[in-house]
């Protein structure tokens, strides 16, 4: 079970420090967007579906992960909560 706190998400086991970002894309999508605060892949290990990392080379090593919830996910109602 995944648990939207203020300043982190967790699944009882990791701990990503995150922060939440609510808009509608050029697309006309909503979500979510859930932006990892630290350089490790906790939020990765949360989301190993969602997570997307653009990292291409080691000049990217310091590259933050973020994860994308769109209103049709089952997380999407608990995420935009939290962001408002």
């Amino acid at each position: 079970m995944i648990k939207f706190n203020k300043f982190n998400v967790t699944n009882g086991t990791d701990k990503a420090r995150v922060f939440y970002s609510q808009y509608t894309r050029t697309d006309g999508q909503e979500c979510v967007v859930l932006y990892s605060k630290d350089y490790d892949r906790a939020l990765g290990r949360i989301f190993s579906d969602e997570y997307v990392n653009n990292t291409d080379s080691m000049t990217d090593y310091f590259e933050r992960g973020q994860v994308v919830l769109f209103a049709d996910h089952p997380l999407y109602a608990a995420a935009a909560a939290r962001a408002n």
